[in-house]
């Protein structure tokens, strides 16, 4: 028996969660960030902001676990639309979803003798077929319906509340509005850049100019809010 060789450079599994906890994570630190700078720019004492931000990072997760999952669910609802008229149509007018399938192979670079031979082996096995007529006419994949929107949308609320405790976190200490608001837009810059550094590839590989571009979206924001904050401060 041969021996299975191990891959050498393996995929990212549960691509999708990790998508969704990297969403929910730059949106907790990004919008936490720039309510506390607001707050602080007001002029709010440390426990007003703590309380506040702590509320917010919980209605936040609330809000994004149950968006993310109604979304999902619709997105699952319409992907079984789609599988099943795609099914009807390949057992109710099969030759013109041949063609339709043949003209797609085309266009991605397949001769005709390799387009011949493909198809014959898919007429054979209806439900190879269907798999093929989704992923080149659509571009979805029946897998996509063993997902776990439930998963996901925890992993995103999670990281939202996670993360969003981040900016909050020099609040604790007795340190002056001004130091702590740098303390804050430093730790909340540092996590958006991993997020951002890490987003989809993986710690063993970073983007570094995808941590760059989320840390200077993060640290425009607390910037904007803060100004907006002195300014509100200064008229009442």
């Amino acid at each position: 028996m041969a021996a299975v060789t191990e891959e050498k450079h393996p995929h990212l599994r549960a691509r999708r969660i990790v998508d969704k906890i990297v969403l929910g994570g730059s949106d907790g630190v990004m919008e936490e960030v720039a309510a506390t700078a607001g707050l602080n720019g007001v002029g709010a004492d440390f426990r007003t902001i703590l309380f506040a931000g702590l509320a917010f990072a919980i209605a936040g997760a609330i809000s994004i676990f149950f968006s993310s999952y109604l979304s999902q669910r619709a997105e699952l609802d319409s992907l079984k639309i789609d599988i099943d008229r795609e099914r009807m149509e390949i057992e109710t007018e099969p030759e013109e979803e041949k063609k339709e399938l043949e003209e797609l192979l085309k266009k991605e670079g397949y001769k005709q003798q390799e387009v011949d031979v493909i198809m014959a082996r898919l007429v054979r096995n209806k439900e190879m077929w269907l798999r093929a007529q989704l992923t080149h006419e659509l571009h979805l994949h029946v897998e996509e319906l063993t997902s776990h929107p439930l998963a996901r949308s925890a992993s995103a609320g999670g990281a939202f509340l996670l993360f969003a405790l981040v900016p909050l976190f020099p609040y604790l200490f007795s340190l002056g509005h001004l130091t702590t608001l740098l303390l804050s837009a430093t730790l909340s810059i540092l996590a958006l850049f991993v997020l951002g550094a890490t987003k989809v590839v993986g710690l063993s590989h970073l983007s570094w100019r995808g941590g760059l571009r989320s840390a200077a979206i993060g640290g425009l924001a607390a910037a904007v809010l803060y100004v907006v904050g002195r300014a509100l401060s200064s008229v009442y």
